[in-house]
């Protein structure tokens, strides 16, 4: 018997999935800022996490991502897909495999799971959450201007999308290894694009942190916003356009090609 979960149960497993890839990633980032400095983050030329330095820094913060990830696809991967990514929810979209109503419905409960995930590193860390780790909140590193941080993010976004639609999507992909493989892709997209940008390359993740950072006292950083979560969608439509020109058989579209003049 097909299994059948309701729009309800979806949007359930999107928030919590994305609540806990930000409280689990995104705090990971802040409570490195906390052990590393412990002085306030933000001055007037200081945006982003900005205060990071090592490889080793970001080496934990993406496997926290990754972990945080990886748990959620295996959880959660059988009702909803386990998007957890409104980039991930517009590249399959274009795909045509979830509706429109579908995947405002998803976008609407990755939000709220990502507001909260940060308003829950709030919570546990008290006042340095905020003051100085930021919440975890992205950003450029000083000195990168911010159409170099955005193009990281497109970039950044396009791996991604493609890990996904080449392990998640795919047919072909080996069974049961999405979640790792996916996960891993992204700790590297972390760990090489961080001090660029903060390797965001999820528009959730980006505002979530931003916005209950900025709610709590933190500066505004809503420019920020904008460019990036532009940037990542046009990497995730990009990557959902370029992926089935490259991996879907030749013969598969030709023969498509030919139904539908038959059709007509």
């Amino acid at each position: 018997m097909d299994e059948h979960f309701t729009l309800g149960q979806k949007m359930w497993a999107e928030g919590i999935g994305t609540f806990f890839l930000v409280f689990v990633g995104a705090g990971t980032a802040a409570m490195t800022l906390i052990l590393n400095h412990g002085a306030p983050r933000y001055t007037k030329s200081d945006i982003g996490i900005g205060a990071l330095g090592g490889s080793a820094d970001w080496l934990a913060i993406g496997l926290a991502f990754a972990f945080a990830i990886m748990t959620m696809v295996y959880i959660f991967g059988h009702v909803s897909g386990a998007h957890i990514n409104p980039a991930v929810t517009l590249s399959i979209l274009i795909q045509r495999l979830i509706s429109p109503m579908e995947a405002v419905a998803y976008w609407v409960a990755q939000l709220i799971g990502a507001t909260l995930g940060a308003f829950a590193i709030a919570l546990v860390y008290g006042h340095s959450a905020w003051a100085i780790g930021g919440l975890g909140a992205p950003g450029p590193f000083p000195g990168i201007p911010l159409w170099q941080a955005g193009a990281a993010e497109a970039i950044g976004t396009f791996g991604l999308v493609l890990g996904v639609l080449g392990l998640a999507v795919n047919k072909h992909a080996p069974p049961h290894w999405a979640g790792l493989i996916i996960g891993l892709n992204i700790a590297g997209l972390i760990i090489l694009l961080g001090n660029v940008s903060g390797a965001a390359i999820n528009p959730a993740r980006t505002i979530g942190p931003i916005f209950a950072d900025w709610v709590l006292g933190g500066p505004n950083l809503w420019h920020i916003v904008v460019v990036y979560i532009i940037a990542q969608l046009l990497g995730a439509a990009a990557a959902a356009w370029v992926y089935p020109l490259i991996a879907e058989a030749r013969t598969t579209l030709k023969r498509q090609s030919e139904v539908t003049r038959k059709q007509a």
